[in-house]
């Protein structure tokens, strides 16, 4: 079973593992915690389980700040799929995503 991959933004400064592993605990199993500068993805087993952190997590408080919790764009899964097909190579979505930059950006 494929994984479904949420956002996770506007992460207080010094953030750790473990506050995010705490703020969704309750949701689901999930596989993965990454966090960077700011933002974060929890990756769980089971996207109803995903789906159903986002429902109630979204706009919450972690550590006093309200952060947005979304399904990740652009990843695999059943539920998380925004349209990067398996059929084509991630060259040629990167490709088509530029394009579409510079289309938009011209009118």
């Amino acid at each position: 079973m494929v994984g479904t991959r949420v956002y996770v933004g506007g992460l207080p400064y010094g953030t750790r593992e473990r506050d995010l592993e705490r703020f969704f605990r309750g949701y689901g199993r999930f596989r993965d915690v990454l966090i960077k500068n700011g933002y974060g993805f929890v990756e769980f087993d089971d996207y109803r389980d995903a789906d159903d952190a986002v429902y109630e997590l979204n706009g919450k408080e972690l550590l006093g700040e309200r952060v947005a919790v979304e399904i990740a764009r652009g990843v695999s899964g059943r539920r998380g799929d925004r349209g990067y097909g398996r059929s084509r190579s991630w060259r040629d979505n990167r490709d088509d995503m530029r394009h579409d930059r510079y289309a938009i950006a011209a009118f």
